[in-house]
């Protein structure tokens, strides 16, 4: 068997150290500079997959980073319309230092979640753990390590979980769910139905709430993290989710 590989979902371990690695200057009453401190930005990067690295026992580790365009935007334009906040003062050259200094893989119009997505179940990967804290990737079928707990997440409860993200929205990427339901009546919708009944189930609950099916495909076409099946390689682009 191969190494063990750390596929990890970069974006939030570089945001994260590219803010606390920015500084505020004040130079007068009337006039402060943002700046990023990129040696302590480093640092902090550093320190992290080399924390990951000790965890797991190798240092075979994949980055993969968020495209500059997202294909969401064409489904929903007001797709993560509600996050108005900057990027942290020297983010971007943090990210491009990382890209050169670690193995690591961007795909246009994808976010990082899509392309670990993607390598997870495209069997390019024979050893990995997918690492990240985005509850998002519990929708794929691997390996999981979300800087709390490790588990193996199954195809069934993968399944699941696109379903119910799909009935509860996302206030964090700003798209809602079906009107009145949250995790636990997700959760409920769901109960002793086979996953071949899933989608019924969900277009059901969206009509009830006296929305559309229309708006419940929008809505799982959002909530969606890419696999294997959902990536045209040749064109290299999504094929939307078509139920």
């Amino acid at each position: 068997m191969k190494p063990l590989k750390l596929l990890i979902d970069a974006d939030f371990f570089f945001y994260r150290a590219a803010s606390a690695a920015e500084l505020e200057l004040d130079y007068s009453q009337d006039l402060t500079v943002v700046v990023g401190n990129f040696s302590q930005g480093k640092k902090i990067v550093e320190t992290e997959i080399s924390q990951l690295c000790e965890r797991f026992d190798t240092d075979d580790v994949l980055l993969t980073f968020t495209d500059q365009t997202n294909f969401r935007k064409c489904v929903d334009e007001t797709y993560k319309g509600n996050r108005t906040k900057r990027k942290p003062a020297g983010y971007l050259k943090l990210k491009h230092w990382g890209m050169a200094t670690w193995q690591s893989l961007m795909k246009p119009a994808l976010e990082a979640d899509d392309v670990c997505g993607i390598l997870a179940t495209n069997g390019s990967l024979e050893n990995f753990v997918l690492i990240s804290p985005d509850k998002d990737m519990e929708q794929i079928p691997c390996r999981l390590y979300n800087l709390k707990k490790e588990w193996t997440q199954t195809p069934e409860a993968a399944q699941k979980k696109l379903y119910q993200q799909t009935l509860e929205g996302d206030q964090c990427d700003g798209y809602r769910g079906c009107i009145g339901v949250g995790p636990k009546s997700a959760e409920k919708i769901l109960a002793e139905i086979e996953p071949k009944d899933y989608w019924s189930a969900v277009v059901e609950a969206f009509l009830k709430a006296g929305q559309t099916e229309e708006d419940a495909l929008r809505t799982i076409r959002l909530a969606r993290i890419l696999q294997a099946d959902d990536w045209d390689s040749v064109m290299q682009k999504p094929i939307l989710f078509k139920p």
